[in-house]
């Protein structure tokens, strides 16, 4: 028979509160991973780099943690186990925001639904998702003290008239530009907290494009911390950074890493002794309110995160710029910049220029087609002549000669000094003549109808006029326009010009690919030797860059480094144009083909040392050789 004494025992023990646990010691006793979405289903088990992350998030002195992190970290696990350890533990309101409803519905199917069904301490304290009583929906979950509330970064609605304690930003770099018309999201959702005192702000993701990057963002506003782990040699502690990695021969099995300190190789196999001795430090102290963690998957104990395996990712995709946009931002955690493989600097350039062995206005026997390009300004015309050869797709280039005339366009003599070039013959080193293919010109400055009349008086020398457009998704050369038109839209004479629209991003970014390529062939650009280092400032003069646009989206475009001039990138980029244009009239798999044949027939008739015996040539090769 129970006594008196035990009953008030009892009763005391039912108003007692729950014990007060760190949020790792609560998953590891009570927490499960469940089979839909775990490799290892089964009781949870923190690894030593998820137990700071965890306990700062259940810690009373922090304010915010921000997490910016690579994938298979298990960062998705810790934000399921801080969820339920508040509705078993702690019940208030909370407000989860995901980059889209469906990730919403997804992360309440494939992850709370399971989390509340295989948690055995969960069970009873959320209803059943079938009654009727409207407290278990796919967005909404009541239980007893509280509330989860998800919602999509697009959605103004669901930041209005709630007030959270917690709010859980997921994936922050894939939201929105703006919640509605209402703004950031993250600013909406911190509003929510400001009239609690112990509010909880958590925002992780794995970072995009440097500088717009909204967790790098929160990262540098906290303290910074990295997992340190200890050399197994020289016991020096250090955070994994992936230029320390390497591996011999291209071969990922061999990967090591190499120690800040020592210069000691570490293998994999002591991977686990390491991070099993690390600790959490804060690089950038004094805010002690923000913690910030970076983690990234050569932490992780995932078996398609082995270093090898890393450095096999690497390997594979270090010459796809779009590739290794990914690995950066998913394996290693960090924000995607240009520099971040390499660039084309004037100082490789002219290095590479002193190894060249062929002479200026003297094209190598391997080139067949020279093509110009002509830039227009207010004081002078600057023309770079490029010549083209090996496979028509990605061809070899090679640049023949350099021209600058002075004088102002709107003068007649400055475009008779054009004629001059446009009729210039050049020795090839085997003895053949090459004119200028085509010559492409920018109409696009300041004298455009001086160009249009220019053109017009040259139409017989081969000179087009073309028009740059910015947008990243133009081909190289477009359809023409006719600028000499009638009422009626036909052309006014004979003579009328076309006017072609050229892709300039695109050919920007084709020939920036050139530029790095440091093996000869195809693909390559060559330049004569005497060539001064002015002209590479001129051609590097321009980088790629990342921009927001007025819609909120990140965009490409190309910028100006500085206040060089990029005459000489211009120069390339219609000289390039007219060959495209050039694999728009003739056969492009036979054009090289067709253009040395020409010059041949043109030396044999020349030298006399062959007639062809009342056979005419063909009527292509008189068209060629017409250009």
């Amino acid at each position: 028979m129970t006594s008196i004494v035990d009953l008030e025992k009892k009763a005391y023990l039912a108003f007692k509160p729950p014990k007060k646990l760190n949020l790792n010691d609560w998953a590891c006793e009570n927490a499960y991973l469940s089979a839909e979405s775990s490799a290892e289903p089964g009781r949870w088990r923190s690894l030593p780099y998820q137990v700071g992350i965890m306990n700062a998030l259940t810690d009373s002195t922090v304010e915010q943690i921000t997490v910016m992190k690579s994938a298979r970290v298990g960062y998705t696990k810790i934000l399921n186990h801080f969820i339920a350890y508040h509705i078993e533990n702690d019940p208030c309101g909370i407000l989860a925001c995901f980059p889209t409803l469906d990730d919403c519905n997804s992360y309440s199917k494939d992850e709370i639904a399971p989390l509340l069904r295989d948690t055995p301490c969960l069970h009873g304290l959320v209803s059943d998702p079938k009654s009727k009583d409207g407290q278990n929906t796919l967005l909404k979950k009541n239980f007893p003290g509280g509330t989860l509330q998800l919602v999509g970064s697009n959605s103004a609605r669901g930041f209005r008239m709630v007030s959270r304690r917690i709010v859980l930003f997921d994936e922050v770099d894939g939201y929105a530009p703006s919640a509605g018309t209402e703004g950031d999201q993250i600013k909406l959702g911190i509003k929510r907290t400001e009239f609690f005192s112990n509010r909880k702000i958590v925002a992780g993701s794995t970072p995009t494009v440097k500088d717009f990057s909204r967790i790098e963002k929160l990262f540098k506003e906290s303290d910074q911390r990295r997992y340190f782990v200890p050399c197994y040699k020289c016991g020096h502690m250090q955070y994994l950074e992936w230029k320390n990695f390497v591996c011999f021969d291209d071969d990922p099995m061999t990967t090591v890493y190499k120690c800040k300190s020592c210069e000691q190789h570490i293998p994999h196999s002591k991977k686990r002794w390491m991070i099993e001795r690390g600790e959490w430090r804060a690089t950038s102290p004094g805010k002690a309110k923000h913690r910030g963690f970076h983690i990234w998957a050569a932490y992780s104990y995932s078996p398609n995160a082995t270093w090898s395996h890393l450095m096999k990712e690497y390997l594979d995709c270090k010459e796809d710029p779009e590739q290794l946009k990914t690995f950066i931002n998913t394996t290693l955690g960090e924000c995607y910049e240009e520099e971040f493989y390499t660039i084309a600097t004037a100082d490789d350039l002219m290095k590479r220029a002193a190894k060249e062995t062929y002479e200026a206005t003297k094209p190598p026997e391997e080139c067949k087609i020279l093509c110009m390009g002509i830039d227009v300004q207010d004081d002078r015309l600057s023309m770079s002549v490029f010549g083209y050869g090996g496979t028509y797709i990605n061809p070899e280039m090679w640049l023949i000669d350099r021209k600058v005339i002075y004088g102002s366009p709107s003068r007649f003599d400055l475009w008779n000094q054009l004629t001059e070039v446009l009729k210039n013959k050049y020795k090839r080193v085997d003895g053949l003549e090459m004119k200028i293919s085509l010559s492409a010109i920018d109409t696009g400055g300041h004298f455009t109808q001086e160009t249009y009349a220019a053109i017009r008086e040259r139409l017989n020398l081969n000179l087009i006029g073309i028009k740059g457009q910015s947008q990243k998704d133009k081909p190289p050369i477009g359809k023409p326009t006719v600028i000499d038109k009638n009422s009626k839209g036909q052309p006014l004479r004979r003579g009328a010009i076309q006017l072609y629209p050229v892709g300039v991003s695109v050919i920007k970014t084709t020939l920036h690919n050139k530029l790095k390529d440091a093996e000869i062939g195809k693909g390559y650009i060559h330049f004569y030797p005497t060539i001064t280092p002015d002209y590479f400032e001129e051609l590097t003069a321009e980088k790629q860059v990342y921009v927001r646009k007025k819609n909120g989206y990140i965009t490409r475009e190309w910028q100006k480094k500085s206040r060089v001039a990029n005459e000489a990138l211009d120069e390339a980029v219609y000289s390039y144009a007219a060959y495209c244009r050039l694999l728009q009239t003739f056969d492009p798999r036979t054009i090289f083909q067709q253009f040395d044949r020409t010059l041949k027939e043109q030396k044999l008739k020349k030298d006399d040392t062959l007639r062809l015996k009342g056979k005419r040539t063909s009527k292509r090769s008189n068209f060629v050789s017409n250009w």
